[in-house]
Parts: C-alpha cells; structure tokens; sequence
C-alpha cells in the first residue's frame, strides 16, 4: 500500500510496498520521483499498450479523472524480471472533505498471470499445431506460437541423422526486423557444430538457458564481423534453446531468444519452452508423415488411371477424374475408368471398388489390368466381369465391387454390369436413356452370371459411363441425384464430351456443399459417324 499526496509524491509506503519497489527504506525512497522509477521499468497494459503516469489511478484520481482498476505488465529493464501488478487507488478526504490524496492497494498476481499465460499458450499451440498438416505451414506455426508471448524472436531448425539443417523457419515479433533474423541464421553453417550450443543440445537432449546473453558470448559464436554485428542490431538479452524431441530421437532444436522486451528467461519459462519443443515435435513429425504419405498416395492414384485417353477409332471420348477430399486423412480411392484395346476391338471399363487406402488401389489396378487380360480369351463385357469376379473372389482381403464393362463397336455397344449405375444414352432429340438392368456385384456370389445388352448409338449421340459420386455428391440438403444428371445431359446433348463433362464438373461444383465424401469418374462416348 502506498499514499501520494496532491504533488503526486509518495509519502508513505508499507513494508510490503518498499520491498515490492526495491527500496529499503522510506528515506530511500522519498529522494526518488515517481518518475524516475517508472523509467526503470517498461510498463504496459494486457494488450502490449505502453503504460505512463498519466494512466495510474492515484494520479487520475488527483487530476479529477475516473480512477478504474488498471493492470500493468512491467519489466525491469536492469534484470529483466516480469511483474504483474493490479492497482486500484482510493481517495482520501479530511473532515471538510477537502482531497489529501490518494491511497493505493498494490496487489502482486505475477503468478496467477504466469499461470494463465502458461495455459493459454499451451491451449493455443495445440489448436494451432493441430490446424494444418501442410509440412511447412506446421513449421511455420510453431514459431508464430512463441512469438510475442515466450520470447521476442523464434527459430527452428530441422535437423537430419548427419547433423546438417534440413529445413530452417524464423519469426520476429517486430517486421521490421523479420528479414533480419532469417539473414542472421543464413551465417550460421548447415552442419552442427556439435560442440556449439544448437549441436549439444541435439546431441544431448539437454536444454540450455541464458538468462543473460554478454558480449563476450556474441563475440565467441560470431562467424564473422558482419554476423557479429548483425547479433549486436538484435540486442539480444537472454535465449533459451530446447530440443524438439519424438520418442526415438531429436528432430532438431527450438531457439527462443529475448530482445526488445528487456525480459529475462528463467527456469519457469524454460520449462514452459521445452513443452512446447515436445509439442511441435510431435506436430512437425505427423505433418512431415502426412506429407510423405499423401505424396505417395498422389502417386498411387496417378498410377490408377490412364495418363490419357487413347484415341479410339471413329470415337471422341473425354474423363473427368476427381478423388474425395478426405479433410486430414490420406485415402486412396477405389473409382477406377479404363478404355482399352485389344486385336482390333475396343473396351470401356468403370468401376468401385469398396473401401479406401491401399487395398482399395490394390484391388482396383487388379481389375484394371484383368481386365485387359481377361478380353484377350473371350472378349465380351459379360466374359470380362466374370473374370474379374473370379479374380476378385481369390484375393487375399477380397471386397466386393461394381464395374460396368462396355465393347464398342462403329454404331453400337454391348454392355454388361456388374452392379453399376446403368450407363446414360443421350439420344439427338436430348430424351436420355439407361441401360443396362445391373447384375450381381463383383466377388459377391460364386455361381454369379451377368446378362449383356446391346445398344445402338447414331452418330452425334453421347453414351456416359460414371461411378455412383456423381450422383451422391451431397448439396445442402440432398443429393444430387440421377435427375440432375439426366437433365444436365439433355440439357447439353448436341456439345462434345470435353464440354459435357466440363458442364457436369462445374454443375456439381455448385452444388456440392462440403468436401467431396466419394470420388468421381466419369467417361463419355460419341461417334462420330459410320463409316
């Protein structure tokens, strides 16, 4: 508790109030102006906003202002100790009710703020750590996770097994001195020197801290005068360096430095620091796998379809290929298209398989590629589903699937299916029909047969074949649905393929709400004419 008179003096302070300011005396303390010890410290509010005499309530109070509870954050600039302190100031009147002064109550919550600092930024790396699984995104959110509210500037360097930088991200909370600090880590060498501060903690495991960061030191780690002057621009005060650590082996190492705050890292805050290394070791590792994975599955599913479509004589053709999006799950669909030749006689195939992931790829290249083999012995669509079928059937981890298989003749189709939406017939007059009637499903039944039907197709009349995520594409508040389809496609029926299936991409664009649940294949057919 203090009382300031109405020149703004302290003229009184109790024991708890001289220790609290440093003085060990009241004769100590009265040679001092309110002033000059304010200037010892850098004093703001909650928010960062800079803080002057102006805005302590016993001095508003003498100047006739309102007088609101105010909560400073100061730092000692001499030792770099951290203070939370709220003041609430009360007036004092003599019996005439004439102002005296004012009476402060200091109440010291540095360490109900460090506790609360401690769970927010703890709460909000997790939700920022855990917002992308973009390899270089998560990196770049665990250094804006430190900065401003554990150090002034951050860095992290990714380590591989030969000790050399991988992968090296900065954050400053000043931009003006962003550039700055990644140029700084631009002098350092690729490879650890192991017996360097970032190369021993690596090593170790160990953490390092430094509350107080000399010249001298600046001078030993300088890899030349402009590097040392470049550490000398950043004023650096204290600096802590953490190992990012998963349960094998360090990934590499967190560096929090302090500048322009003035503050002063201690123990607690290194404590604080290496939670959050674990942390964004963790965080780093994951995205790094999903990165590593969705690249594998990228290339797994590129590897599914055909590159492009051959040219199939008196035939255009088109395909519109598009894979769920899985969110933070990496999936490889089981929606599959082929158009193939063989001995003279062309073939179309489309199918899904159940399931996703790695035996859904597995078991989708095995159709594909039976099915090529399959119409080298009997090529008819029927022959090839039950081929299929029987391959299926004996595959280790068998799941179930529907396919429908099309041989294309110059005005005409056979076609058979296995389960499958039936193909769509866009007549010239825009009238759409479908066929065929689906038999059972692929690997369902051991006695299984499957009828064909042979369709006629004039020229300039369009045939699409799709899986079921046309259809199932989920709007607001439905599907949707064959109707949309059969209305798109006659609505379209006299553009080519190419167009119709850029309609078809556009139109389930705008209607789909969400990710995309299922994946899409599509194929689409027109002769040109006979001859």
């Amino acid at each position: 508790m203090t009382i300031r008179d109405l020149d703004g003096a302290i003229v009184y302070a109790n024991q708890a109030a001289l220790r609290h300011l440093g003085f060990a005396s009241m004769d100590e303390l009265r040679v001092r102006s309110s002033r000059s010890i304010m200037d010892e410290y850098i004093v703001e509010d909650e928010r960062g906003r800079p803080l002057t005499m102006e805005d302590v309530p016993s001095i508003r109070l003498m100047q006739g202002q309102s007088a609101e509870p105010v909560l400073m954050r100061t730092v000692n600039r001499t030792t770099g100790a951290i203070r939370w302190n709220l003041l609430k100031a009360t007036p004092l009147h003599d019996e005439n009710g004439q102002l005296l002064g004012a009476m402060t109550v200091i109440e010291d919550v540095s360490a109900v703020k460090a506790a609360e600092t401690r769970t927010r930024l703890l709460a909000e790396s997790g939700r920022i750590l855990a917002s992308s699984l973009d390899y270089q995104e998560t990196l770049r959110n665990v250094v804006q996770v430190a900065v401003p509210e554990l150090a002034d500037w951050c860095a992290v360097d990714l380590i591989d097994s030969n000790y050399r930088r991988e992968y090296t991200v900065v954050a400053h909370r000043d931009p003006a001195k962003q550039e700055l600090a990644r140029r700084l880590r631009e002098h350092e060498p690729q490879e650890l020197d192991l017996s360097q501060a970032l190369g021993r903690v690596l090593r170790s495991g160990v953490s390092e801290l430094y509350p107080e960061i000399a010249d001298e030191q600046l001078a030993q780690g300088a890899r030349s005068d402009e590097h040392l002057r470049m550490l000398r621009e950043l004023g650096l005060r204290s600096a802590a360096i953490v190992p990012m650590r998963v349960p094998t082996r360090a990934i590499g190492v967190m560096t929090l430095v302090t500048a322009e705050s003035q503050r002063r890292l201690d123990q607690d805050d290194l404590e604080l620091a290496e939670q959050l290394g674990r942390r964004a070791a963790v965080a780093v590792e994951n995205s790094r796998l999903h990165t590593t994975l969705a690249g594998i599955a990228e290339t797994l599913q590129e590897s599914l379809l055909p590159d492009e479509l051959p040219d199939v004589p008196g035939w255009d053709a088109a395909s519109l290929y598009r894979p769920a999006e899985s969110g933070q799950r990496v999936d490889v669909g089981g929606d599959f298209y082929e158009l193939f030749e063989n001995d003279g006689s062309w073939f179309a195939l489309v199918g899904d398989v159940t399931g996703k992931g790695v035996t859904a790829a597995s078991q989708t290249s095995l159709l594909r590629h039976g099915a090529r083999f399959a119409s080298r012995a009997e090529p008819r669509p029927a022959a090839i589903l039950s081929r299929l079928d029987e391959a299926l059937r004996n595959h280790v981890g068998g799941a179930l699937c529907t396919a429908l298989c099309m041989r294309i003749h110059q005005d005409r189709v056979v076609i058979s299916s296995a389960g499958h939406p039936p193909a769509m017939l866009v007549r010239a007059d825009g009238t759409v029909q479908e066929a065929p009637h689906p038999g059972p499903l692929l690997g369902a039944f051991d006695d299984a047969m499957w009828p064909e039907q042979t369709v006629s197709v004039a020229p300039h009349e369009l045939l699409l074949l799709y899986t079921d995520g046309v259809t199932e594409t989920r709007g607001r508040r439905e599907r949707f649905g064959t109707e949309r389809l059969r209305a798109l496609l006659s609505e379209h029926a006299s553009k080519p393929p190419t167009e119709v299936l850029a309609r078809l991409e556009a139109a389930l664009d705008e209607f789909r709400s969400g990710p995309g649940r299922d994946d899409v294949a599509v194929l689409a057919l027109r002769p040109r004419g006979v001859g």
